[in-house]
């Protein structure tokens, strides 16, 4: 894009990572294993489908200016973060904040197409984006705090279509907040050095070299609640054996997963769009 865009819109382009799309994708996956699960044919849902890619875009955008505007500091002393635009101080913060007003309006007039209900459930999670990156510096827990942010468009889902958040609907959320909690653990293992040099907390620094165990369970307790939204709809045995070749597939790749390489970590965090592409497909088909 450096090569496409002058060096000022580029800029932009990095402060909301639009050269690093796995951050979109990993929004957007939530919201399209809720669509997948309703039992409305693909046409009809088409318009949603389209609503929630561009929101989430959107979202994931204004969310990234917002964390590096409170971040900057601390990404100036983090060395894959220090040159972001704000810490490198490529883009002034006034700026920035134009810009994430921008989109904050655009995001807002996306939200505006559902139903008032649900404008009014989308909103809630406004104060929690805000306060996400704040949580870095008092808990050890802030993957948490994202999976239950990262992971909102499957309660507005459910509230769209149900009026409110239905059994298997508040399984499917608890199921991608674990997931969160699992990839995101893994990308914060790029960083365990420079965070605990400056006393950034995070999973990867609770649990170090025992950070696997928590990964490896999070996966699997996505997994489970997944099979068992998907087997309870309808069970077949075309479906149980397709369920059990994802789960070992998945669990296999991230038993693979090296926690003491930086590059290998990268890796794998990104490998969860490939995760989430199956079990998009897998709750599509069946």
């Amino acid at each position: 894009m450096d090569k496409i865009f002058p060096e000022k819109i580029h800029n932009y382009f990095e402060l909301i990572r639009l050269n690093k799309p796995i951050g979109f994708m990993l929004l957007l996956w939530p919201c399209c294993f809720s669509l997948a699960y309703l039992e409305f044919s693909e046409q009809y849902l088409l318009s949603y489908y389209i609503i929630f890619i561009i929101g989430s875009v959107i979202m994931r955008s204004a969310g990234c200016i917002i964390n590096d505007l409170i971040d900057k500091d601390i990404d100036s002393k983090i060395e894959r973060t220090a040159t972001r635009p704000l810490a490198s101080k490529k883009i002034t913060n006034f700026n920035a904040i134009i810009f994430l007003f921008v989109l904050l309006t655009i995001g807002l007039l996306i939200l505006l197409q559902f139903k008032t209900v649900t404008v009014l459930v989308g909103l809630l999670c406004t104060p929690l984006i805000i306060l996400y990156p704040l949580m870095k510096r008092i808990t050890f827990w802030p993957q948490l705090f994202l999976g239950i942010i990262f992971n909102w468009g499957v309660i507005i889902c459910s509230v769209e279509f149900y009026g409110t958040i239905t059994k298997e609907y508040l399984i499917l959320y608890l199921a991608c907040v674990v997931w969160t909690i699992g990839y995101d653990t893994i990308y914060a293992y790029q960083d365990l050095i420079d965070d605990k040099k400056n006393n950034i907390k995070s999973t990867a620094v609770l649990f170090e070299d025992k950070g696997k165990y928590l990964v490896v369970t999070s996966y699997a307790l996505m997994l489970i609640m997944i099979g068992y939204l998907s087997l309870n709809q309808t069970f077949e045995i075309i479906k149980l054996l397709v369920y059990l070749c994802i789960f070992i597939y998945i669990i296999a790749n991230i038993l693979k997963w090296d926690h003491k390489s930086e590059q290998n970590s990268g890796k794998k965090f990104r490998q969860n769009n490939v995760f989430g592409a199956i079990i998009f497909l897998y709750l599509l088909s069946f």
